[in-house]
């Protein structure tokens, strides 16, 4: 199959080359619905990861277009999403193992189905391991904080606070099931959280900024006691400074839950494409910003340079 493809040439610079594509046995090749813009691929796009040139995109989802040899349970014009064998899903197709896969269910729209941001919420939630009665905390209210608002509202914990300042993110947290919501430039967030849990601190904490100098805040968030705080969000700087003695003395379990984390991403991704399924994961007020495939670069610069009104943008071929 023929097909475009967004290959970085150097860092900030993307170019549109040309490339035929075949599934091999096991494979499939997916006609592209839509790929998420992942503030994880800046690093590729600024120069620190990868070596150019280099194609980019992991956050895919589509219709299957040709089957490899081997490959069962699958017809062309199936919607699946899954993981990605490799970054190269800015483009109009892609080819990808039948393994990593999921078929979308009956009016699920692939250009509504990111499964793989998607299979990160699930291993993040996993890792904040709501019980029942907490007072959870999200901490940044981008499309991963928001995502795991929808995944959370109205089940286990007996609270669930929205942190961020902006208010339009918070009355989408409030829209997808935040019992409350914090603005800590408008009110002592710390106090806020303990007057909602009646003199009790946070169970949990699921960081979703990717703000260093924001750790030390979230730590504060925590009860005494093993509550757990949750790094959800690329950084992409080191941090200058962190007081461990808050950890210290809170007692606090600290999880990097990135896609390393997991013990198992294929089942993580499994339960994620249930839960999309089921209408628990929505994108509508997430998606801010669509792009096609011709301005990738433009894509990228408002993925750096992100305008107020950014949440999550996305390529559409």
């Amino acid at each position: 199959m023929h097909t475009r493809q967004a290959v970085l040439m150097a860092p900030k610079r993307f170019e549109l080359r040309e490339a035929e594509l075949t599934p091999g046995p096991g494979q499939l090749l997916l006609k592209v619905a839509v790929c998420g813009l992942c503030n994880w691929e800046q690093n590729h796009w600024l120069g620190q990861l990868g070596a150019c040139p280099q194609t980019l995109g992991h956050e895919w989802a589509g219709t299957v277009a040709e089957i490899g040899s081997g490959v069962t349970g699958f017809s062309v014009g199936d919607p699946v999403t899954g993981l990605p064998d490799s970054l190269s899903a800015f483009a109009d197709y892609l080819v990808v193992g039948a393994s990593n896969c999921f078929k979308l269910g009956t009016g699920i729209d692939p250009a509504q189905a990111l499964g793989e941001p998607l299979k990160c919420i699930v291993t993040v939630l996993r890792a904040a391991a709501p019980e029942a009665g907490d007072v959870g905390v999200v901490l940044g209210c981008g499309p991963m904080g928001l995502w795991c608002l929808q995944a959370l509202a109205g089940r286990l914990p007996a609270a669930l606070v929205a942190v961020d300042v902006s208010p339009a993110k918070l009355e989408l947290a409030r829209r997808f099931g935040a019992t409350h919501t914090d603005n800590p430039r408008a009110e002592d967030a710390v106090a806020r959280i303990g007057d909602i849990g009646g003199g009790r601190l946070a169970d949990f904490v699921i960081e979703g900024t990717g703000i260093p100098e924001l750790m030390g805040e979230a730590a504060n968030y925590l009860k005494t006691g093993r509550g757990r705080l949750v790094l959800m969000s690329s950084h992409e700087r080191a941090a200058r400074e962190f007081d461990w003695r808050t950890v210290q003395s809170k007692g606090i379990a600290v999880a990097g839950a990135h896609p390393s984390y997991s013990l198992d991403q294929t089942d993580d991704m499994r339960r994620a494409v249930r839960l999309l399924n089921n209408g628990v994961f929505r994108m509508d007020g997430i998606i801010s910003h669509r792009f096609p495939l011709a301005r990738i670069q433009e894509a990228f610069e408002t993925l750096e340079h992100k305008p107020a009104d950014y949440i999550k943008g996305v390529v559409v071929p």
